[in-house]
């Protein structure tokens, strides 16, 4: 069903109202009734599932098997409990029996595994709650050994008396699909509002299946490369719009709504996805949005408006989104009548690879600044420099206040991203000093946020 759009904007309060597209209402229908009966075999059947609806559809293949292990002995525990506890192992980090292991060596990788320990303890939630479905007694189906480990008093229950030789195969489905939607949910940082449409299982592979391939490439690259942005771009694509194939986007558009970096759409997520129940652009069900900016390294660069000696803090007066035809665009306008434009991929870019202190609390310095400070005004950057990358031939500290996380955003996807330290209002410049690269006569931008409370990652 095609969701209704309500003739209202979607404003993304956090960000000084920020405006992005129109607001749209989806309506998940789920199932539409039970997914296992004695006429047909399990399956998630077409139709749109929020996760809750997903996991309440995948709920019958433990109630099958939970029945046909037969009435609890009163000296053991409910076997219900104890499936539902080895799943929590599998779907956990760094347990015996994780089907998933990430290193969290890296800022990209910890945030990616805080992610997945989040998702899961919530499906087990509601999974948990999950009782009085639909079932068939005699279930059974061939599901391929997939190596998910149970454990050791799952083991002797699935493999002991009380236990049927099909039984196995039928729990192995139930925790693959779990697992599957656990590592499909993992780019969206508020993972719980995503609208999923889910094909149904004549026209991929069944229930969750269809978001193996993309799943075995993102894990590869998870596990063994750097981690990088169009790679979790194409696993959040899977799920929902694996009609986008192997797009190098930074953003997407699907009938249900926008799925946007993290930072822009309300979140604070490093690397991670938002889904907003919003269209940004008419007529259109699927877009994804590209960078404009495609190499940064390369690209042209400014120099810097030179610094002013006064600063004054001029309000936004309007802030919006725009697609122009693929490429999200932000446009701010001030309330002196000065405007300005920046390229979504382009703040992506210096949102990641800026410098926070509080990422390296053991690098700070107590030590006054020894080199120059030079003072700017925000709006004098954006909309004074050229149209390039910022740069200064200047070394020493360039700094620049800003009262708005938007503004700061604006900055990010503007100056050059190579050595931009990021401070919030209880952060001194001195801790500025420490953090970033320390090049002889390299210059660092910091931007500093003052009234606002600042954005983290």
């Amino acid at each position: 069903m095609s969701p209704s759009t309500i003739s209202q904007p979607f404003r993304v309060a956090s960000l000084d109202n920020l405006v992005i597209g129109q607001s749209i209402k989806p309506l998940a229908n789920g199932s539409n009734g039970p997914t296992m009966t004695s006429s047909s075999d399990w399956s998630l059947p077409a139709g749109l599932y929020t996760v809750r609806q997903v996991v309440e559809g995948l709920a019958p293949l433990l109630e099958a098997v939970v029945h046909q292990l037969g009435p609890d002995p009163p000296e053991d525990p409910p076997a219900r409990d104890m499936l539902l506890d080895s799943l929590a192992s599998n779907l956990n980090i760094g347990t015996r029996e994780s089907a998933l292991s990430i290193s969290t060596s890296d800022l990209g990788r910890k945030e990616v595994a805080d992610q997945a320990v989040k998702i899961g303890k919530k499906l087990v939630e509601y999974a948990s709650e999950t009782r009085e479905v639909q079932y068939v007694n005699d279930y059974a189906i061939r599901s391929p050994c997939e190596g998910h480990l149970l454990k050791p008093d799952v083991a002797r229950l699935m493999f002991g008396p009380r236990s049927l030789a099909h039984l196995m195969q039928v729990y192995n489905e139930y925790l693959h699909q779990m697992v599957l939607l656990r590592d499909a949910l993992i780019p969206f940082e508020n993972f719980e509002d995503v609208m999923i449409p889910i094909p149904g299982k004549n026209s991929r592979e069944l229930g969750l299946r269809f978001t193996e391939q993309t799943r075995t490439s993102f894990l590869a690259e998870l596990m063994t490369k750097q981690l990088t942005q169009y790679g979790l771009f194409r696993a959040a694509t899977s799920l929902v719009a694996p009609e986008l194939g192997t797009s190098r986007g930074i953003a997407f558009q699907y009938p249900q709504g926008l799925v946007l970096p993290s930072f822009i759409a309300g979140g604070n997520a490093c690397r991670l996805f938002r889904y907003l129940p919003a269209t940004l652009v008419d007529n259109k069900d699927l877009v994804a949005f590209i960078s404009e900016i495609s190499d940064y390294y390369s690209a042209p660069r400014s120099e810097i408006a030179i610094s002013s000696e006064k600063l004054e803090h001029i309000p936004d007066a309007q802030n919006s989104w725009s697609a122009s035809p693929n490429e999200a665009i932000l446009h701010m306008e001030f309330a002196d009548g000065r405007e300005m434009t920046v390229d979504l991929g382009q703040i992506g870019r210096g949102w990641r690879y800026a410098y926070r202190p509080s990422q390296y609390p053991s690098e700070r310095a107590k030590s006054t600044i020894g080199r120059p400070i030079h003072l700017y005004s925000a709006v004098d950057v954006l909309t004074c420099s050229g149209s390039g990358l910022l740069v200064s031939k200047e070394g020493g500290i360039h700094l620049i206040p800003v009262a708005s996380s938007l503004t700061s955003l604006a900055l990010l996807g503007r100056i050059y991203p190579e050595n931009v330290v990021i401070l919030e209002p209880h952060e001194m410049l001195t801790d500025a000093e420490s953090t970033g690269k320390g090049l002889p006569g390299a210059s660092k931008f910091v931007i500093q946020h003052k009234e606002a409370k600042g954005i983290a990652c």
